[in-house]
């Protein structure tokens, strides 16, 4: 969702289809996500990137599993599509909360700050490595550098850490 945050139609018409001449730019009809995972499982990232009217129209899919492509008015679309969300944000601040109450089990992970120092030891271990494997060169790290991977406020959490652990053996 995060692609699409600055385009709300965009977004909603990925995700629902869209009609030709829904919006600025729809020249043809074109078929959302929930019409090619019908069948099968849609996983959303940073669902809170949804605007407030998408989380309706997903609500009203959870609901009924009927859906309309953005500029239809009379007539619905049926999908079987199991639903996975993903967001960075603490939902009850970003979602609706008649959105919320549609989602039947959260699974929350914690964040880096909350791993142990042997869960992020480890991560620290798994990042170096894939590293290793795409460029097949050597990689020391000096135990000061550990340290300061391992006590840093990883604001962007392991993605995050993801990206900075690849920054320093490219650099």
């Amino acid at each position: 969702c995060a692609d699409y945050a600055n385009n709300a139609e965009l977004l909603l018409s990925q995700l629902f289809g869209s009609v030709k001449g829904a919006y600025t730019g729809a020249d043809a009809t074109k078929e959302g996500l929930l019409k090619r995972a019908d069948g099968g499982m849609l996983f959303l990232d940073e669902v809170h990137r949804l605007p407030p009217e998408g989380q309706e129209m997903l609500f009203y899919f959870i609901d009924k599993k009927k859906y309309r492509m953005l500029g239809e008015a009379n007539s619905e679309h049926e999908a079987k599509v199991t639903l996975v969300l993903a967001t960075t944000e603490d939902p009850d601040n970003h979602l609706l909360t008649t959105f919320l109450r549609r989602i039947p089990m959260t699974i929350t992970m914690p964040s880096l700050e909350e791993r142990s120092i042997e869960e992020r030891y480890e991560l620290i271990e798994k990042f170096f490595r894939q590293e290793y494997n795409q460029v097949k060169i050597p990689i020391q790290v000096k135990a000061k550098v550990m340290r300061a991977l391992l006590s840093y406020d990883c604001k962007g959490n392991i993605g995050q850490l993801k990206a900075d652990i690849r920054l320093l053996c490219a650099n």
